[in-house]
């Protein structure tokens, strides 16, 4: 009795049940034809004045590279303008090169610790790798 998902794609969608909650009328759906590499998910829900509705792009990657945003461009075709797009990336990942109209969610259960993309099992090694961080920042 096993699962046939990928245990870093359930940890992505727990993500994304958090960010997107139910509770807040928010629906979420994996996309179909996603890019090797990068899980798509389509979140919508209803409003008063229409649906409203972001897609999800899921990179694992140290350096989320250019078919992340080529992926939005794949999947928005005939979308409305007010559509939200979101990226969700393990923390510490570089996302300078995210363009700005795409919001980075950067993801609780993995982050980058040098090369290595570790899972963070206790908070202390949330700790660790926010400390990490923040130290880089201050040498940089």
């Amino acid at each position: 009795m096993g699962s046939t998902k990928d245990v870093m794609k359930l940890f992505a969608e727990r993500d994304l049940r958090q960010h997107f909650s139910a509770f807040d009328g928010w629906t979420v759906t994996p996309m179909a034809g996603s890019l090797a590499g990068t899980y798509c998910y389509r979140a919508s829900r209803g409003r008063w004045s229409g649906i409203e509705e972001a897609f999800i792009a899921v990179s694992l990657n140290r350096l989320p590279a250019d078919e992340v945003v080529s992926a939005f461009d794949q999947v928005l075709n005939g979308s409305s303008n007010k559509t939200k797009k979101f990226l969700l990336a393990p923390q510490a990942a570089d996302t300078s090169g995210i363009p700005p109209h795409i919001r980075v969610i950067l993801m609780s259960a993995f982050a980058y610790s040098g090369k290595d993309l570790i899972w963070l099992t206790k908070k202390k090694n949330a700790q660790q790798v926010i400390r990490e961080k923040a130290g880089q920042a201050a040498v940089a």
